[in-house]
């Protein structure tokens, strides 16, 4: 981490964990633009009855169905409670289909009436903004009612800072245009291990993970931290007891170091890890009881994967294992080139 947190992750790091409810999860377009619809219209509903204002008489376009677009919300159980959607932001206040590079625009933020004041609309808007780094976006845009001091206060705590401009929407309200840089400082690098592991048909096993703070979901192999005296041989069969919970498996050659450039938690890491080979003498589930109390919450499941069914993950993989293994591998599928 830099000498200072962005303002976005210190305010994260500060909110006590009592008083975090549901999970974040990332949102996806037709599954959930009916829900992303009532949250949008239970909470504008309920802003325009309390300024007075005549109620709209719909949202428009469905804001996930953009191009572009993307989006996280608060769910409990089944049940979206709050939610941020952004997409590429649009020259002209996009009347023009010309993206602006570097600059995602904060379409809708919103949360159910009765769970204003819990933090929810400061959860969602720290994780699209999260979700914006991670897809390269070094600035942020917003507009908000000039008359709603609430989310005013939200933004400009979070370090957005209103640019000047203003105008009226298509609601008839005065609305104010705020700004903000993402910041992309990366913390210190730490050594860190992982094992590519192959099973007796070839296969690598690679852990599903969903980042509690964005919903990010990923896989990636086994491994993590080098402690203070351990070799990266000692600290990446001591993940995989951890993690894992199966019988070690053979460490096969020498590791590679592999460039690393990744989001997690709301910072990004850069540095270069040390990745085994291992073959293991059967693909059993893993048994995750050891794994700590972070990592169980953010633990999805496994998978036994052949080469061909990693284009399914949709680059998910981090890093690219194929790359990797043929890296690693001397002979067998993996070393072929794609």
């Amino acid at each position: 981490m830099a000498a200072s947190c962005p303002r976005w992750v210190c305010l994260a790091e500060a909110m006590p964990d009592e008083v975090l409810r549901g999970q974040i999860r990332e949102l996806t377009r037709s599954a959930d633009d009916e829900a992303v619809a009532g949250v949008w219209t239970a909470a504008t509903d309920a802003r325009r009855d309390g300024a007075r204002l005549k109620r709209l008489a719909g949202q428009g376009d469905a804001p996930l169905q953009r191009p572009g677009a993307f989006g996280v919300g608060v769910v409990e159980g089944d049940v979206l409670v709050s939610m941020a959607v952004a997409l590429p932001a649009l020259e002209d206040n996009g009347r023009s289909a010309r993206p602006i590079p570097g600059l995602v625009h904060i379409s809708s933020v919103a949360t159910l009436p009765g769970l204003w004041g819990e933090g929810l609309g400061r959860r969602v808007m720290l994780a699209v903004l999260s979700q914006a780094k991670r897809r390269g976006y070094a600035r942020a845009q917003l507009w908000t009612h000039a008359s709603n001091p609430t989310s005013r206060h939200l933004y400009e705590a979070g370090g957005f800072v209103y640019s000047g401009r203003a105008m009226v929407d298509d609601g008839g309200e005065d609305i104010v245009h705020y700004i903000s840089e993402l910041s992309g400082d990366p913390r210190p690098p730490r050594p860190a291990a992982r094992l590519l592991c192959l099973d007796p048909t070839g296969r690598v096993l690679l852990m599903h993970w969903r980042d509690p703070f964005d919903g990010f979901q990923v896989w990636e192999p086994p491994g993590g931290g080098i402690e203070a005296g351990e070799t990266p041989e000692i600290a990446v069969l001591r993940e995989w007891d951890e993690e894992i919970g199966l019988p070690a498996p053979e460490l096969i050659g020498e590791p590679v170091l592999v460039a690393r450039d990744l989001w997690w938690m709301g910072e990004r890491y850069v540095g270069d890890e040390y990745f085994f080979l291992g073959r293991a003498r059967g693909s059993d589930p893993p048994d995750v009881s050891g794994q700590t109390e972070i990592e169980q919450a953010a633990y999805v499941g496994h998978a036994w994967l052949r080469r061909e069914d990693l284009a399914a993950l949709d680059s998910r993989d981090q890093p690219d294992a194929a790359a990797v293994l043929r890296r690693l591998a001397t002979d067998g599928p993996w070393a072929e080139p794609e």
